[in-house]
């Protein structure tokens, strides 16, 4: 198997295992709207940085393994809240990214 050839398909499958036994674990409906929020936020995150610098589908793709994963494991919560609620954060995350509010640990506007 040639890593470089199928590294995106690899984490791809990881974290929708990873997402999917996440949200099996998690009984408390609070737990995986708060577990998807978070998500959202690191999703919306590593896109910011990444959009630029590398190819961005290969974390497209990983972000939404991660996301069907989830929401397909998200038994004691209902699925179309948690997907809003995931699409809401990252969309408010990138947002306060974009604008410069939520900056990088190394920059010098890091302490507002």
């Amino acid at each position: 198997m040639k890593w470089n050839e199928y590294w995106v398909e690899t984490f791809a499958i990881g974290l929708i295992i990873l997402g999917f036994v996440l949200a099996i674990l998690l009984t408390n409906s609070a737990a995986i709207y708060i577990t998807a929020t978070l998500a959202g936020f690191i999703a919306a995150r590593v896109f910011y940085f990444r959009r630029f610098k590398e190819p961005i589908f290969p974390f497209i793709i990983i972000i939404i393994g991660f996301l069907i994963g989830y929401v397909v494991g998200s038994f004691s919560a209902n699925r179309f809240i948690t997907l809003t609620i995931f699409v809401l954060a990252y969309t408010g995350s990138y947002y306060l990214h974009k604008k410069k509010i939520i900056v990088i640990f190394k920059s010098e506007n890091f302490l507002k």
